[in-house]
């Protein structure tokens, strides 16, 4: 356990190393990318089950976690993109030349991302409900800038849409994970970070529909059946026919966060994909 500092143009940001294989395990380590908001320990009721077959690395984005953010406003996915291959290079100083990439909602849109830059770095991406498959309309663009963009607005609603897409809170680190986004209001540095994030949803660019198609890299995409911010019948669907040849898609009985929800079956899924 520890972490490495990375130094970006947005802040100091923490990759931290959640775990190390026994011996003899597969070398090919796991980095793991969490959702707005959030951080690292989002993944805590499933790092062990990873760590036990390979090491686990996990970003906290600039302004949560241990990360700072110099310049909240300024954070949009292309740099949170840009901050994710500088955590793929110190992963590959460190002995790894590729990685597995497992990202939930924007961590998600991340990891399509990597694997069209860097395809010789990524040994294959897992998907969890990724954003950039939201069908853009004069509403969706309102609320992700007029709404969950602006500060004043964003912090009355971040709780209840955490606890939301958090579903049932049944295990100790999804508890913990609403916890977390529930205090996100009292910090202005996470809130500006919150809503700068929600407002680039908004942009064009932002569409995933035609990148994952052309992903070499292999693919899990794994949806949570009562998701309610990305739900399955329009966003899982667009998500499922933009796959790439040869990927594989399941939906899971939780929300937006299968891995804090339903750890069991989120690893069921998981761990084969990596070992295969």
């Amino acid at each position: 356990m520890g972490h490495t500092v990375l130094a970006t143009p947005l802040g100091d940001v923490a990759l931290h190393r959640l775990g190390t294989p026994a011996t003899g395990a597969p070398r090919t380590p796991v980095l793991l990318l969490h959702a707005n908001p959030g951080d690292s320990r989002d993944y805590g009721a499933v790092a062990a089950g990873l760590a036990a077959e390979r090491e686990v690395f996990a970003l906290d984005w600039p302004g949560y976690g241990r990360s700072t953010a110099t310049a909240p406003a300024s954070v949009t996915p292309e740099a949170l993109a840009d901050i994710a291959e500088r955590a793929l290079e110190a992963i590959a100083r460190s002995g790894a030349p590729r990685a597995y990439v497992i990202g939930n909602s924007v961590g998600g849109w991340v990891a399509v991302r990597l694997a069209e830059r860097r395809p010789a770095r990524i040994a294959g991406i897992v998907l969890v409900d990724p954003a950039g498959f939201t069908r853009h309309t004069p509403v969706t663009r309102w609320f992700c800038r007029a709404v969950m963009g602006r500060p004043s607005r964003a912090r009355r609603l971040l709780a209840p849409l955490a606890r939301a897409y958090l579903g049932r809170l049944r295990t100790t680190s999804a508890r913990a994970t609403y916890d977390r986004a529930r205090r996100v209001p009292a910090d202005a540095t996470r809130l500006a970070v919150h809503c700068a994030l929600w407002r680039a949803f908004a942009a064009p660019g932002f569409a995933l529909t035609d990148a994952l198609p052309g992903i070499v890299p292999p693919v899990l995409l794994l949806w949570g059946r009562r998701d309610p911010l990305l739900p399955v019948p329009t966003d899982g669907r667009r998500a499922r026919r933009s796959l790439p040849p040869g990927a594989v898609y399941a939906t899971l009985p939780a929300a937006h966060e299968a891995y804090n929800e339903r750890p069991d079956l989120f690893l069921a899924r998981v761990r084969p994909f990596l070992t295969e």
